[in-house]
């Protein structure tokens, strides 16, 4: 094997241990494909669009290696919290704008405030809570909210989005994207009716003035970039907690994360972020550890949001310490690659070391394919042995975690625990 594991996209992962191909053919295989974001004219009037075109862009460039090719009107204000005067100006800080051309006609075609009127496009659709998506001959949800300050929604349908052309080219997982859908971040109860009124929050909300951020890789930053896009009606910092540093193998799903920032610490790479929208924060270089909580330097900081990827760390969390704590968590082996876990432990009746036992799945062997083909060649199966992590799934539990800490901020219903999968919308389960 000539690729180093340690250092390959993690996506690339997933689509070796799919089609039981080799890492250097997998690699080859995401280097080739493209996407194509569409805007209405809409964009330039409409915050949930601004937002949800500038993410799926962001993340598009991390998955879509062949090219992300965006058609858009001539000049779009930017209603952003980015300090820039147009929206194309944002666009072109992440990622050079059109530098390739398509060469696909069939590419996926992910649209904004546009029907699709093919069986290879999707319409995004989102409010300030909900998000969706309209499909080629089914129903078209359009969505009308207020306000141009929660990014919820259009997170959400982004990363609807995302999933669906991924899985459109490499066949993942089964598509059951077949009718148009959506979900409610407010009224979680809804299925049907996630589209009424009933299924709609605040337009104006409230953060809380300090936040604590453990663990700053595909999880955290998304949480982050969620965040970043909220306009609050207070100011609030963030402190920023991670002793690992950026490698090569994490740009594909660490969304605030970028080339020339390899080697450099994760918690400063997110720092510099929230710099560029007004956010203060601060750093902490280090690995979560027990006595931090008790370091009274940080009292002030009273909700925890942790996106950790290792049981003895969830394990070491004191829930008495925090008004709010909430953990998330995604799946590394393909069958559940898709699959997104929310606990919100401040409501949970049993304390982490209950939750998380010592000795959970130590041993498992993540990728059986991939396993066995580099003990074949005389290799180290136990060194494929790293978890798939995707921008878009690292989104969606995003979603999914910022709207319940927006809830509980601002007389929301919280709920205790959600876990579901992408692909199934009908999988979700919440109590």
């Amino acid at each position: 094997m000539n690729i180093d594991i340690q250092q390959i996209d993690r996506m690339v992962i997933a689509l070796a241990e799919k089609n039981n191909i080799s890492l250097e053919n997998a690699e080859e295989m995401l280097g080739k494909h493209q996407v194509i974001l569409s805007a209405s004219e809409e964009i330039k009037v409409s915050y949930h669009l601004q937002a949800a075109f500038l993410t799926c862009y962001n993340i598009a460039n991390r998955v879509f290696k062949g090219g992300v090719i965006c058609n858009l009107p001539n000049y779009i204000p930017n209603l952003l919290k980015f300090n820039k005067e147009s929206f194309i100006e944002i666009l072109s800080d992440f990622f050079p704008l059109n530098e390739v051309e398509q060469r696909f006609n069939e590419a996926p075609k992910i649209l904004f405030g546009k029907q699709p009127l093919a069986s290879n496009e999707v319409e995004i659709t989102c409010s300030n809570w909900q998000g969706g998506l309209n499909f080629y001959e089914s129903e078209r949800f359009e969505l009308k909210g207020a306000g141009n300050s929660i990014s919820l929604g259009a997170c959400l349908a982004s990363a609807y989005a995302l999933f669906w052309a991924f899985n459109r080219i490499y066949s993942i997982t089964e598509d059951y994207y077949k009718e148009s859908f959506g979900f409610s971040l407010w009224n979680n109860s809804l299925e049907l009716d996630w589209n009424s009124s009933n299924g709609e929050g605040p337009e104006k909300i409230y953060l809380p003035s300090k936040i604590w951020s453990v663990g700053l890789g595909h999880l955290g930053q998304a949480y982050l970039w969620i965040i970043s896009l909220l306009k609050s009606k207070q100011d609030y910092e963030i402190l920023l907690q991670d002793y690992d540093k950026l490698g090569i193998e994490n740009l594909g799903a660490q969304i605030l994360s970028f080339e020339h920032q390899v080697n450099k610490s994760k918690a400063r790479i997110c720092a510099e972020f929230l710099e560029k929208v007004g956010i203060n924060s601060k750093i902490i270089e280090k690995k979560f550890i027990e006595s931090d909580q008790s370091d009274e330097s940080l009292n002030d900081f009273e909700v925890l949001l942790t996106g950790l990827d290792n049981i003895q760390s969830r394990r070491k969390i004191d829930t008495t310490r925090f008004k709010i704590c909430l953990d998330g968590a995604t799946n590394g082996k393909l069958i559940n690659f898709d699959s997104f876990t929310f606990r919100n432990l401040s409501l949970s009746q049993k304390k982490p070391p209950e939750i998380w036992q010592e000795n959970q799945a130590i041993n498992e062997i993540l990728h059986e394919n991939l396993y066995r083909m580099v003990e074949e060649k005389g290799g180290c199966g136990v060194l494929t042995n790293i978890g798939i992590s995707t921008p878009f799934v690292g989104l969606f539990g995003a979603s999914i975690l910022v709207s319940e800490l927006v809830k509980m901020m601002n007389k929301g219903t919280p709920i205790k625990y959600f876990s579901g999968k992408m692909s199934t919308i009908n999988s979700y389960t919440m109590n």
